[in-house]
């Protein structure tokens, strides 16, 4: 199962709030009024490559927090009081609309806020974007701070409303297909809503077939190594996903399993060459079964005549 994470504090300590939010978040420097108007929550949940954090600063409190880098990236809401966000020599003060934090060094100043914020995984999401673009080369640069239009804003909120109540679920979450359909649908909406390198591509065809990159990686290692030895550990190495996730993958996607699908591959490319070969040349249904992957010629003959309803040397003589 996935890396899932809950956890929450509060405090009205100052001092308690900065240690907690350094070890939390990394790398932030807080201020915070040291008296005894101060109260911080702080609330989390994630799920492998998604997390939403729900920061509440309490009234007359104050945290001013610088942060580096950041390693994720991150989608802030305000549902009350006032935050703003300066990098470089810009502001921003947040409302109630969704705004993409800065991917460099910022700092900020939340003043009995009310704050959510969903952090994705950079390279997880790149990954995805490939995978719907079929780019396996695919950059993921994010060009805006907030939604193209209203509607995009509600999708997004929509969307992270679903991400929550997964999230919040001990018991759903737990669930691999509904917690993959949450992480998609939050990483869709990011791609969908915000400016990006994504939007200056063009979808594939909705006519072609669309399988995930792991899936993908899996297929073609299959069609290049048909007549070889394949084990479902190999399968998984090439489509850099466990063994696990790739069976789910598979039934998900192609409604069968790796081994089913490499059969039904070695079956096909067996059937093309019986068709396109010619006895009078020296073909064989031996040869041909052996080049396809078969280690035995009855086991072949059976498959065969199963898939195809006649035996591989009728096909061989039509």
């Amino acid at each position: 199962m996935t890396d899932i994470h809950r956890g929450a504090f509060t405090t009205a300590d100052a001092g308690e709030a900065a240690e907690s939010l350094n070890r939390l978040i990394g790398r932030a420097q807080v201020q915070a009024p040291a008296d005894d108007r101060f109260e911080l929550a702080l609330s989390w949940a994630a799920a492998g490559p998604v997390m939403s954090r729900r920061a509440q600063v309490g009234r007359g409190s104050t945290v001013r927090m610088g942060v580096e880098s950041p390693q994720t990236i991150n989608i802030a809401q305000v549902s009350d009081g006032a935050m703003t966000v300066r990098t470089g020599g810009d502001h921003h003060r947040l409302d109630a609309n969704p705004y993409l934090m800065p991917q460099d060094r910022f700092t900020s100043t939340m003043e009995a806020t009310d704050l959510t914020i969903v952090a994705l995984d950079h390279d997880w999401v790149q990954d995805y974007a490939g995978e719907l673009l079929q780019q396996e080369d695919f950059r993921l640069q994010l060009t805006g701070t907030s939604p193209h239009h209203q509607t995009a804003a509600d999708y997004w909120a929509d969307a992270v409303g679903y991400l929550r109540e997964v999230l919040n679920n001990a018991e759903a979450v737990k669930v691999p297909l509904i917690r993959a359909e949450a992480q998609r649908r939050v990483a869709t909406a990011l791609l969908c809503c915000f400016p990006s390198t994504f939007t200056d591509h063009a979808l594939p065809d909705e006519t072609s077939t669309r399988l995930p990159g792991p899936v993908r990686r899996a297929v073609t290692y299959i069609d290049e190594h048909l007549g070889e030895s394949i084990d479902l550990a190999q399968l998984a190495a090439a489509a850099r996903i466990s063994t696990h996730q790739l069976v789910i993958a598979f039934r998900q996607h192609l409604g069968t399993t790796p081994g089913g699908y490499l059969r039904t591959a070695r079956l096909d490319a067996a059937h093309h060459d019986l068709l396109a070969a010619d006895p009078a040349r020296g073909d064989t249904v031996g040869a041909i079964a052996y080049r396809c992957g078969f280690a035995t010629l009855a086991r072949f003959a059976t498959e065969y005549r199963a898939q195809y309803g006649c035996t591989p040397t009728e096909t061989l003589h039509s």
